[in-house]
C-alpha cells in the first residue's frame, strides 16, 4: 500500500507540474480560460484511456482487506486506512503552507503576485510546486476513491462536482472552510442515501443533489462561501 500510495503521488505529481508548465502557464491570466483548457484536457485524456483500456470500470483488491468494528459500527479497514492518510496528509500539507518559508511564499503569491515578486519570489517556480502538490494530493484521493467502485475512465466527474460544491461552501482559500464543509457534504450524502430507511423518497440516485443546492444557496446569499471573506 505504501508503494502503490507514494509511486501514485510521485506520478501525478509529476503530470500535474508538467501540465502546468506545457499548457496552463501560457493561460493563467486567464481564469475562466485556466478552467475550460483543464477540462478539455481531462476530456482527451478520458477518451485515451476509454480506447485503451474500454469504459467497463476495472475492480481492485482493497490493499487492507478486512472489516472492524468501531462504536458498534463495522467500517471496512481501508476506509479506515483512507481517513487516516487524508488527516495525514491535511497535517502536512497545513505544517507546509504555514510553517515553511516556501509555503509562505505561495500565500503570499497568492494574496499579490507583484509584490511576492518584489520580495524576491520565482512566480513559476511556486506556481508550478503548486501544481505538483495539487497533483499528488489528487492521486492520493484517486486511489483511494477506486476501491468502493473500481476504476472507470469517467469515475472523475461526480468527485470533480463535489469538489466543486466542497470550495464554494467553504470559501476560497479557507483550509478550515474547505475541511468543515467536506464533513458537511459528506454527513448531508449519508443521509440521502440511508433517507429511504426513514421512508424518506430519496436514496442513491439523489446521492449529490441536497449538496449542490445547498451549494446554490451559498452562492446566492453568501457568495464568498462559509468561511471565506467579501472582497467588497
Amino acid at each position: 500500500l505504501s508503494l502503490s500510495l507514494g509511486l501514485g503521488m510521485l506520478a501525478t505529481a509529476f503530470l500535474a507540474g508538467i501540465l502546468y508548465r506545457v499548457v496552463i502557464s501560457r493561460v493563467r491570466s486567464s481564469p475562466i480560460l485556466t478552467l475550460i483548457v483543464s477540462l478539455s484536457i481531462t476530456l482527451i485524456l478520458q477518451e485515451i484511456v476509454a480506447m485503451a483500456f474500454g469504459l467497463a470500470a476495472l475492480s481492485l483488491p482493497p490493499p487492507v482487506p478486512g472489516v472492524s468494528v468501531v462504536f458498534g459500527v463495522t467500517i471496512e479497514n481501508v476506509h479506515l486506512v483512507a481517513f487516516a492518510a487524508s488527516w495525514l496528509a491535511l497535517g502536512c500539507f497545513w505544517l507546509f503552507i504555514e510553517r515553511t518559508r516556501f509555503g509562505q511564499a505561495i500565500r503570499a503569491m497568492a494574496m499579490t503576485q507583484r509584490g511576492a515578486a518584489l520580495v524576491g519570489i520565482d512566480i513559476e517556480w511556486a506556481y508550478t510546486s503548486t501544481w505538483a502538490i495539487s497533483g499528488a494530493l489528487a492521486g492520493l484521493a484517486g486511489i483511494f476513491f477506486t476501491y468502493p467502485g473500481g476504476m472507470a475512465p469517467r469515475m472523475w466527474v461526480d468527485p470533480l462536482i463535489i469538489s466543486f460544491a466542497i470550495v464554494i461552501l467553504g470559501g476560497l482559500g479557507s483550509l478550515t472552510g474547505s475541511l468543515i464543509a467536506a464533513y458537511l457534504v459528506g454527513f448531508v450524502e449519508t443521509l440521502t442515501f440511508y433517507a429511504p430507511q426513514a421512508h424518506i423518497p430519496l436514496g442513491s440516485a439523489w446521492i449529490g443533489v441536497p449538496s449542490l443546492l445547498l451549494t446554490v444557496l451559498i452562492l446566492i446569499f453568501r457568495p464568498q462561501g462559509l468561511f471565506g471573506r467579501s472582497t467588497s
